[in-house]
């Protein structure tokens, strides 16, 4: 939610949860961590990570930028819901079926909705994004791609009822099929300043 906010300047975050991958710092720990970097900014000597965003698109119209995923699916899943779609990476076909959705995940996403999907966990340190399908009838295997990479999911109108763009759980936009839905990289990536986690010492906490 902040870094919708935020829209490119770093944030820091502050870990009011259990698992606290992008939040490194403790709550009791957060007013010094906070001058600690407004000291090294006035500086020059913030450490700032960046980590990339995805948008989707359809004719003129664009979601919010997703750290997370981007999700286009059905109103509704289950028996009688989904989407029939074909999906493409650069223009090559790599599925379609029927699902109850199509979900394109970031590295920092991958522990998130994609993780639920059975999707793979991507270190931070992997330059990829994951396309994975969600319960699908005759789909494919997770696939890793580059994060340059462009996704673009065709929502058919056969066997669908409305096609739904949600960008990291939020604000969905209903759209009647046929659809091209395109997923890229935004332009202006996420941005991180503190302390960094212990990347496996948060994944254990996922158990």
């Amino acid at each position: 939610y902040a870094a919708r906010g935020a829209d490119g300047t770093p944030v820091l975050g502050v870990n009011l949860g259990e698992v606290g991958f992008l939040n490194a710092v403790a709550p009791e720990d957060a007013e010094d961590a906070v001058l600690e970097e407004v000291a090294a900014f006035r500086e020059g000597e913030m450490d700032v990570r960046e980590a990339p965003r995805l948008v989707a698109s359809v004719g003129e119209w664009r979601s919010t930028p997703a750290a997370n995923e981007i999700t286009v699916q059905g109103e509704r899943r289950g028996r009688g819901g989904g989407i029939d779609y074909e999906v493409r990476v650069d223009g090559a076909l790599y599925s379609g079926t029927h699902a109850d959705g199509v979900l394109v995940a970031t590295q920092t996403g991958s522990t998130a909705y994609n993780l639920s999907e059975d999707g793979p966990i991507l270190h931070p340190g992997v330059d990829a994004i994951v396309l994975n399908e969600m319960c699908a009838d005759e789909g494919m295997a997770p696939l890793t791609v580059d994060t340059d990479a462009e996704i673009t999911v065709t929502v058919t109108a056969a066997g669908t009822e409305s096609a739904v763009v949600i960008s990291d759980g939020r604000r969905p936009t209903t759209f009647d099929p046929p659809i091209d839905v395109t997923v890229s990289r935004a332009a202006v990536p996420m941005r991180i300043a503190g302390p960094r986690s212990d990347f496996f010492e948060a994944l254990g906490k996922l158990e």
